[in-house]
């Protein structure tokens, strides 16, 4: 979609000067835009290891690296200097475990619904069969008198 966005615009396409930087635990990816008018005019999509810009004139697949917490992030013109400014909170060694650790509950879950799905459908199984050879087994023949 980005590369259909960028063919839209008229001119050339050129790859903006960026800058990236680490302050605390937070990454800020400095974007220089001269010729962009407003803020408005871009689109910025952001994912955990990568930052994609695109505004008339300009596109930008800037790879990030360290992992951050893209849905927090935060971006902010200056009119002035024409440079967008991009806050992203890292992702912390306690974040990265705890999301293994999320991970690994989630997939113990799934695997025991797998299980029980499973022994439901063999005991489900079990008693059709047994259903099964109930009316197809003869009847008892009656005790003859003595």
């Amino acid at each position: 979609e980005a590369s259909r966005a960028c063919r839209a615009f008229m001119g050339t396409i050129v790859a903006p000067d960026a800058t990236t930087r680490t302050e605390g635990d937070l990454l800020l990816v400095s974007i220089s835009l001269p010729s962009l008018r407003k803020a408005g005019e871009l689109d910025l999509q952001l994912a955990p290891d990568r930052l994609e810009l695109t505004a008339p004139g300009y596109h930008l697949v800037q790879p990030l690296a360290q992992r951050v917490r893209d849905s927090e992030a935060t971006a902010k013109f200056d009119k002035k200097k024409r440079v967008l400014t991009v806050t992203l909170p890292i992702v912390s060694l306690d974040d990265s475990n705890a999301a293994a650790a999320a991970a690994e509950v989630e997939a113990a879950e799934a695997a025991k619904a797998a299980s029980d799905a499973h022994l439901l459908r063999a005991e489900k199984e079990e008693e059709a069969a047994e259903a099964a050879a109930a009316r197809s087994s003869p009847l008892p023949e009656p005790d003859a008198p003595d």
